[in-house]
């Protein structure tokens, strides 16, 4: 994304100019070039990386690698701040994603996304070469964004990369957690869970583009240079808990893990951590924050409520529905016109057999209990622009879209019990576009009451 390039458009709803405005906000202010600027800057013959200051002079080379879907634009600014410097690397961006910039010198590989393929293991490995083969006298930089985990990833002895995939959609049609997710991951991996900083041989810097409630550089990515405080014991604790069905490959290796047979992740205190540098550049919260500036600017009372929304989709729109009732009835945390903004990822648990996203299932769940309450809009969309396996990155619902459904003879309560709300804005409108947008900092969340 280039502060602009993206075009976002609600699809056959009007009356939500003011929320979508708040949203191109929110995208904006995550632009990952603009997030990196903020803090890595040149000066002279110095870097200063958040409070570090490197010299130049003191390496021979300089090693960018990383994957994501912010990839490109984090990697063309590290290019544009190492200008003149002798510079090699690999990224690794989505299948299907079009650069709009030229990335030279490095190499730009694609892999599988939500889940890894044969060029996410091809790329995994690649990176893992090249930080291996780094020399004393070189400085790294890793670019960390959502969808890494799957763009760059390697089995771990004992499975294979389809044994991996098939344990990663199990977990996600049971509804896990990116930190239950990730515990999982980690322990089926040779890349991920500390096991890319472990490969480096010489110093680096990890900048990290969150996408996780918590910005935790553990969590984001699944932790390739962060110490992993998961073990193998936890993931078999994951498996169990959420009763999925993984193959015999998976359960071997996690009881063998556990029995001290396979090493276990890099934990606090291992050497390896003691050369790399894990740097937050940007989150939910600098997305959160800039909507709730736009919403202001056209006359809002707005609340910023957190950047740390979870849980089931279905559970959250409880949430949004209180606030609008207590805003209309009694003008409760403030007066019409008002704006509550928030950020987050929620979850959903696939039972039904429709299409949709956590974003789409947000806002048809909270449509579906405002059908009692006047003048709001409420939006919620992924800010990768991809919601689901769907073409849209989340849904705007105001009262006109329970006037449209009556017209269609459709009742939004069916189409949540399938998970169908793609198929439901679709026809009633509502859906929000944007393709993708370069970016990835997780949800953002805009209702609005006039």
């Amino acid at each position: 994304m280039c502060g602009g390039c993206f075009l976002l458009r609600v699809v056959g709803l009007r009356g939500v100019g003011d929320v979508a405005a708040g949203l191109r906000s929110g995208l904006a202010a995550v632009e990952p070039g603009a997030l990196i600027r903020r803090v890595v800057k040149r000066r002279g013959g110095c870097l200063q990386i958040g409070g570090k200051v490197v010299e130049l002079r003191r390496f021979r080379d300089f090693v960018i690698v990383g994957g994501g879907k912010a990839a490109e634009g984090m990697a063309a600014e590290m290019l544009r701040l190492l200008d003149g410097l002798d510079v090699r690397g690999v990224v690794v961006v989505p299948r299907g994603y079009r650069l709009r910039r030229r990335l030279k010198p490095l190499e730009v590989l694609y892999g599988g996304h939500p889940l890894p393929d044969s060029m996410s293991e091809e790329a995994g490995r690649l990176i893992l070469e090249m930080a291996s083969s780094c020399s004393g006298d070189s400085l790294a930089f890793v670019l960390v964004s959502g969808g890494f985990s799957a763009l760059a990833a390697v089995p771990a002895e004992g499975v294979s990369l389809q044994d991996k995939v098939e344990a990663t959609s199990a977990l996600l049609r049971a509804g896990a957690s990116i930190d239950e997710l990730n515990t999982v991951r980690k322990h089926l991996s040779a890349f991920k869970g500390g096991w890319l900083a472990k490969s480096l041989r010489c110093r680096a810097f990890s900048l990290i583009l969150s996408d996780v409630v918590g910005d935790r550089v553990d969590v984001i990515g699944s932790g390739p240079t962060a110490p992993d405080p998961t073990t193998f014991r936890d993931a078999l604790d994951v498996l169990r808990r959420r009763g999925v069905e993984v193959s015999e490959n998976v359960w071997r290796r996690l009881r063998r893990g556990a029995e001290g047979i396979y090493p276990e992740t890099p934990k606090q205190g291992d050497p390896c951590f003691r050369r790399v540098v894990n740097v937050v550049v940007g989150g939910c919260v600098d997305s959160v924050k800039a909507a709730a500036l736009e919403m202001r600017r056209r006359g809002y009372s707005v609340v910023a409520l957190t950047s740390g929304v979870v849980g089931e989709a279905r559970t959250v729109a409880n949430l949004f529905a209180a606030v609008a009732r207590d805003v209309v009835r009694h003008g409760v945390p403030h007066a019409p016109p008002f704006a509550l903004v928030a950020g987050g990822e929620t979850t959903v648990t696939v039972r039904g057999r429709g299409r949709g996203g956590r974003n789409q299932e947000l806002v048809l769940a909270t449509l579906h209990l405002l059908r009692d309450v006047p003048r709001f809009v409420f939006a919620s969309i992924g800010t990768d622009g991809v919601d689901g396996v769907t073409d849209a990155a989340g849904a705007v619902a105001t009262p006109q879209t329970l006037r449209n459904a009556a017209k269609e003879g459709l009742d939004p309560l069916p189409f949540l019990e399938d998970n169908d709300s793609y198929t439901f804005f679709s026809r009633v409108g509502g859906l929000v576009l944007t393709g993708p947008t370069g970016t990835n900092v997780g949800d953002l969340m805009i209702l609005a009451i006039r």
